[in-house]
């Protein structure tokens, strides 16, 4: 597997879509941690700024930046022929498979820990974080976590699909509709319980009476779905960017079980798989 491991890195080394989305990452971050320095300095009402309200904004669309890349890194297996000639030598289909898992995770784990770097160049116009270095430090696991598991999830994809614009296309639908799931979802966990509009009266314009929101989620229903904003991938990054992710260690914990399980789900279908 060291051999497998060694020949993916000089292949990511050279792959020219890697560094151009890690620096597309990198900048985003940078335009949005800089913005957030230019808006502190042009305040004059004394508003307190911190570099926590726009340190992790870029955690949301991070996953579409390395999907493009493992998409195109995963399609390539089945249309070169890569991966039957690992096969051919005698590597066996569970090394072939966590050899390219553990390249996507290097992949995510460099997206991330990039962004997290550039993200520090507004600690002189914004200071240090408010959360202090222990919740920093839980906030970069929490952001590995969801994107290790999502690095799984493409890994799943990558190795079940054998055509390489397919891989890629497949793995960036499914970010974006994940990530527009969760949007969706956070919205709507974000409503009010009751509505209250405005009305035109004699005496002018007054508050309406109280009523009931249709579009509020309460109950065991409301629970479910906040259960779903921690725990799923792009849920959670949502949760991290608006600074509301209640319970972090939780959220971590599930990052590893749908690692730990999409991962055997992938080796068990690739096991099966009719390799043409």
């Amino acid at each position: 597997m060291t051999e497998l491991l060694r020949a993916n890195g000089n292949r990511m080394g050279k792959n020219r879509v890697l560094w151009i989305s890690l620096l597309a990452a990198v900048a985003l971050e940078l335009f949005i941690v800089l913005n957030g320095c230019r808006q502190a300095a042009m305040d004059t009402n004394g508003y307190e700024w911190s570099l926590d309200q726009f340190y992790f904004d870029a955690g949301p669309v991070l996953g579409l930046f390395f999907a493009l890349v493992l998409g195109m890194f995963l399609g390539t297996e089945y249309s070169d022929g890569t991966l039957r000639n690992k096969l051919v030598v005698g590597h066996t289909r569970r090394e072939v498979y966590l050899a390219q898992l553990v390249t996507g995770m290097g992949v995510a784990a460099l997206f991330t820990a990039a962004v997290f770097l550039a993200g520090m160049v507004g600690i002189p116009g914004l200071g240090v974080w408010k959360m202090g270095a222990g919740g920093v430090a839980l906030s970069f696991l929490v952001s590995l976590g969801f994107n290790m598991a999502l690095t799984a999830l493409f890994a799943l994809v990558g190795m079940l699909s054998e055509k390489k614009a397919t891989t890629a296309v497949t793995v960036i639908l499914l970010f974006l509709a994940m990530a527009a799931f969760s949007s969706w979802l956070n919205a709507r966990l974000g409503e009010p319980e009751l509505d209250s509009g405005i009305i035109i009266t004699a005496q002018g314009m007054q508050w309406s009476d109280p009523t009931p929101n249709p579009r509020y989620i309460g109950g065991a229903m409301r629970t479910f779905c906040q259960f779903l904003m921690e725990t799923m991938p792009t849920g959670q990054a949502i949760l991290l960017a608006n600074q509301e992710l209640p319970q972090p260690l939780l959220s971590l914990g599930a990052s590893v079980v749908l690692t730990v399980g999409i991962t055997l789900v992938g080796l068990g279908l690739f096991e099966k798989k009719d390799l043409k």
